[in-house]
């Protein structure tokens, strides 16, 4: 290693320097400063130890400063690390030289110190992320509970007008209203549902994948029928290409539940018409849907982040009847039927989802 073959130069070079001083300063001593005061024979010879004593403890004294100093320094940044202080390290310009490269005594330990500050670095980022997956989380739960409590607020709505006594409902009025309130309450199950599968791939639980074979794409032309047949998406137009059946294996309701949520992602975010176009391609080993629009599209911020779990694309306040899982769910869910999902998009140009499931042939 670099670090030990520089400790074992400078450690010859100061046992070189400790010669040369001895060399340098025995005969001065012995041969000059001695005889100049009249201390010659044989009784002064202990001087000799004299001086190499006081010579090899300031090679010592010198030595400890050379290789101790850089070490402790070292350690209170280590401290100062474990101490949650991620700051640019204390006294570090201490450590260079006006041109900004390491002191001799530092550079011994350059691999160390440069470990430290990209460490330090890391740190400092995952204290920046953790902050903003935290503060992404509480978005999300706010919008969760918004989510909950505009269904709740049409239960509660329609429940108290069929109670009141003081109007009398005809047979259509109240099978509309139990028929609004059986709608909400689905929708509810489905945000519960949705929490629920959240959670367990948070916890990294094996969700249960019940697969049948089927046609993908009369399957996704019923989920786009659905979807089409939404209030929001009347304005939107929606087409589905594919030459001929595709048989693959898949959990229906699951992958129905992923589909729609993409789709609705389509619709809500694009508030003027667009075109939604779906295409299912089959492969050798696989079959690709690609779910395309010319809608507003996404930043880079919002790409970025799109897998992120705690990630809301759209304000709290806007009107969620979606089944709320966020495209990192859908991901979650594309991959437990061992597949993948990609995410491109411009903004102002619109957005492209590539979704590849393991096909039958």
């Amino acid at each position: 290693m670099k670090i030990q073959r520089r400790f074992i130069e400078h450690f010859l070079l100061g046992v070189l320097i400790w010669i040369l001083l001895l060399a340098a300063t025995l005969p001065v001593t012995m041969e000059g400063i001695l005889p100049y005061y009249g201390l010659v024979g044989e009784g002064y010879e202990w001087v000799v130890l004299v001086i190499v004593g006081v010579i090899s403890i300031i090679s010592i004294v010198w030595f400890g400063w050379y290789f101790g100093s850089p070490l402790i320094r070292i350690m209170s940044w280590i401290k100062q690390l474990a101490e949650g202080d991620f700051a640019s390290f204390h006294d570090y310009e201490n450590t260079c030289t006006k041109n900004g490269k390491f002191k001799m005594r530092y550079r011994l330990y350059k691999e160390v110190i440069d470990q430290l500050m990209d460490m330090r670095t890391q740190l400092e980022r995952a204290r920046v992320e953790r902050a903003e997956v935290e503060e992404a989380k509480r978005d999300w739960i706010a919008g969760i509970s918004h989510d909950l409590k505009t269904p709740l607020t049409y239960i509660k709505g329609y429940s108290t007008l069929l109670l009141n006594p003081d109007y009398k409902w005809s047979e259509e009025e109240q099978r509309n209203f139990v028929e609004e309130i059986d709608k909400k309450g689905t929708h509810m199950e489905q945000l519960v549902e949705d929490l629920n599968l959240a959670m367990r791939f948070d916890s990294s639980q094996t969700v249960p994948i019940h697969k049948t074979t089927q046609d993908i794409v009369g399957f996704t032309r019923n989920v786009l029928t659905e979807v089409s047949n939404d209030l929001r998406a009347q304005s939107h137009q929606f087409e589905l290409r594919a030459e001929h059946p595709v048989q693959v294996a898949f959990d229906p309701k699951l992958l129905k539940r992923a589909l729609q949520n993409l789709f609705m992602n389509a619709v809500v975010h694009n508030e003027a018409p667009v075109t939604i176009i779906t295409t299912i391609e089959q492969r050798v080993h696989e079959v690709v849907l690609t779910i395309q629009d010319d809608g507003i599209g996404m930043t880079e911020e919002t790409v970025r982040n799109v897998f992120n779990r705690y990630f809301r694309g759209t304000t709290t306040e806007q009107t969620s009847e979606g089944t709320g899982l966020g495209v990192a769910i859908v991901k979650s869910l594309v991959e437990a039927h061992d597949g993948t999902i990609e995410v491109k998009s411009t903004f102002q140009k619109g957005t492209t989802i590539t979704i590849t499931l393991p096909s039958m042939s």
